[in-house]
């Protein structure tokens, strides 16, 4: 026993010794070459030093200046600035490399080494490389590029650090607790930021930023955030954005196309609160000059008719929309399931002003009221098409109260020109159905206007009374006067029923003759007056319903008609020929009108058009003056083209032309002084 405990003595000597010798070489300049030596002959890496410092008052302290790591000769190596290691005493009992902490400063890993080739490949087999744990990480200066990452001048500090060299994860994942970020420059798959902060949390397949900053798009953007990676789960508590100016449309469409990739992989966010300060967007469909918002409790990526109680408030300076501008936009917006509350809306827009608070559903539109004041609005040549599309998705739309004044409306580019100045409608608990065309179920709608003018024909002061009860369309007054003329209209629809049956009278005294080239596309360059009066009644379905039901009669007189240069000035309209004319008519001379045609009295005796159920008769209209007389007569069915014919005879001294309507044709024929045909 005597002897062992020799043999035990001697070892706890040699031991000591060597520990000695070990702790007084790290004071001196071998321990470089030292620690390269050991790491080279215990490992499968090369180790190079300029320096390792190391003092016996910090015994579990030692820095290394310089170092170098390489796997092979082939590969460049991983380099840094300083290593510093403060070994942890639990690694002499549990026999692994733990430490208290790890410092590394300036670490330069090459581009082209992935972290896989960091490894040699026996350790790779056999997991040969040694597990390493520090209760706090932290690397300065850190410079990474990846083909997804890239850092410049970052700092990262992680808590409970445990590499393990078999783990799947990266090494920047190993870890559990707390850890920061920080990086002057910083790009995330082609999402680049400025001043990154992140100060934050990780245990398991959580992720908590307890704060998180940096700069983008000129923005400074805040907030926290927590991700469940194996949930696939984001809430954002808060999120700041201030000072956002977005001007790159490609931008938005990759953000976009990422957004819908996120969707696909069954990601879903809670956006808990989102603010937008003082942001500005320029995107080819829309801009916004110092634009705010503040959104609540959101869930991506539900539709706006599937969220629980999300709030959305918004206003800006000024801003357009497809070219279209406005300023001072206000909006307050609830949304629940199937229905969003508009608690507000207004803007400053075609130079006027737009109010509306009410609720949108999938397919119901109510509106507690609508105003708008001082419009002026020039409606583009597809403006009804563009109307009846907007409002196709409702199946009705309600309007409690409806404000409209003082407006100017514009359509120079429609097929039918028209204008409206000084428009002024007033509604009252109105319904209207947009499908399968819009009309008004229910309500009362009265409309004024300054002036009107209908393809260059022009109204004033004319006003528009209706009334709906449970689809009983009514219009209960219209009064269209003109310069020393008016025409009086009502009618009725009855929408609740098929076909929608329709009736109308009308009344005109003292009309304009010129109303006639100008509405209803007859050549007539006489002046004059007309009376009339119509009572017709039918189908309003289709053109197929109106074409067999069409019933009614309508009368005119006409007064004061002289055409101003003379009768061969008619005589020459009702001869021009069109394109659907025969050859031979365009072809013919046209009889000249002369310094000595004078204005000519014309006596026309009254129209009478009757129609029974489409097919409708114009019975003889003779129109006679000092050299020309002609006569109007004809019958035009409505649903048989065969049976549409219209024919117009004129004389004037010698020359006869007869113009005929049929089948959707028009010809011209006839005779001149000389015998010639037309």
């Amino acid at each position: 026993m005597r002897f062992i405990g020799k043999i035990i003595a001697t070892i706890v000597v040699l031991v000591a010794l060597g520990v000695t010798v070990i702790l007084t070489l790290l004071h001196t300049p071998y321990a470089a070459p030292m620690l390269s030596q050991a790491v080279n002959w215990l490992t499968p890496y090369t180790l190079t030093l300029s320096e390792a410092r190391y003092h016996i008052r910090d015994p579990w302290h030692l820095s290394l200046l310089q170092p170098s790591l390489a796997l092979t000769d082939e590969q460049p190596p991983i380099t840094a600035k300083r290593v510093s290691l403060w070994l942890s005493t639990d690694s002499l009992t549990q026999l692994q490399w733990q430490f208290d902490s790890l410092l590394i400063d300036g670490p330069v890993v090459p581009l082209q080494m992935l972290p896989s080739q960091m490894l040699p490949p026996q350790a790779l087999a056999s997991a040969m490389l040694p597990e390493l744990r520090s209760r706090r990480l932290a690397i300065s200066q850190l410079n990474v590029a990846t083909n997804s990452i890239y850092l410049e001048k970052g700092e990262l500090q992680l808590d409970n650090w445990h590499y393990h060299p078999n783990n799947s994860a990266p090494w920047w994942q190993q870890f559990s607790g707390n850890f920061q970020l920080a990086a002057d420059s910083a790009q995330w798959q082609q999402w680049e930021t400025k001043q990154l902060l992140l100060d934050g949390s990780h245990h398991g397949n959580l992720w908590k930023l307890k704060g998180f900053s940096f700069d983008w798009q000129h923005a400074s953007i805040n907030g926290q955030l927590d991700l469940a990676t194996d949930k696939k789960t984001l809430d954002i508590h808060q999120l700041t954005l201030s000072g956002l100016q977005l001007q790159d449309s490609e931008l938005t469409q990759t953000l976009q196309h990422q957004l819908d990739s996120w969707a696909s992989e069954q990601w879903q966010a809670t956006l808990k609160r989102v603010d937008m300060l003082d942001s500005s967007i320029e995107l080819p469909a829309v801009s916004l000059n110092h634009a705010n918002l503040s959104l609540t409790d959101w869930h991506w990526p539900s539709s706006a008719y599937s969220q629980h109680n999300a709030w959305l408030s918004f206003n800006a300076d000024s801003g357009s929309w497809r070219q279209q501008p406005f300023t001072d936009p206000l909006l307050d917006l609830n949304f629940m399931p199937n229905a969003i509350t508009l608690n507000g809306a207004s803007v400053n827009a075609l130079e006027g002003y737009w109010r509306a608070e009410g609720k949108i559903s999938p397919d119901t539109l109510q509106l507690d009221n609508l105003t708008s004041k001082g419009i002026k609005w020039f409606l583009p040549a597809d403006w009804a098409s563009h109307f009846s599309h907007s409002l196709s998705s409702f199946k009705q739309i309600n309007i409690r109260s409806l404000d409209i004044g003082y407006a100017q409306l514009t359509a120079a580019e429609s097929e039918t020109p028209w204008y409206i100045n000084g428009l002024n409608v007033s509604g009252k608990d109105l319904l209207f159905q947009p499908q399968p065309y819009f009309a008004l179920w229910q309500g009362n709608i009265a409309a004024t206007a300054t002036q009107v003018s209908l393809n260059t024909v022009d109204l004033f002061e004319p006003l528009i009374e209706m009334t709906s009860e449970q689809g009983q369309w009514q219009l209960n007054q219209a009064f269209l006067p003109f310069k020393d003329g008016l025409l009086e209209a009502t009618g009725q629809i009855d929408l609740s029923k098929e076909g929608l049956p329709w009736q109308a009278a009308l009344q005109g005294d003292s009309l304009p003759a010129h109303v006639l080239p100008q509405w209803l596309s007859v050549p007539w360059p006489a002046s004059g007056r007309i009376d009339m009066t119509a009572a017709i009644q039918g189908l309003g379905q289709n053109y197929t319903s109106l074409a067999h039901s069409l019933n009614g009669e309508l009368r005119a007189t006409f007064r004061d008609s002289v055409v101003e240069q003379g009768g061969r000035s008619l005589f020459n309209a009702w001869r021009q020929a069109s394109a659907s004319e025969t050859s031979s008519a365009e072809a013919s001379p046209v009889a000249k009108t002369t310094e000595t045609d004078k204005p000519t009295p014309l006596v026309i005796t009254p129209l009478k058009i009757t129609s029974d159920r489409g097919r409708m008769t114009i019975a003889p209209l003779s129109i006679t003056g000092k050299d020309i007389d002609a006569v109007l007569k004809g019958q035009w069915d409505l649903a048989t083209p065969a049976r549409q014919q219209l024919e117009l005879e004129a004389k004037i001294s010698c020359q006869h032309l007869i113009r005929r309507w049929q089948e959707g044709q028009q010809t011209v024929s006839g005779s001149l002084c000389d015998g010639s045909s037309i």
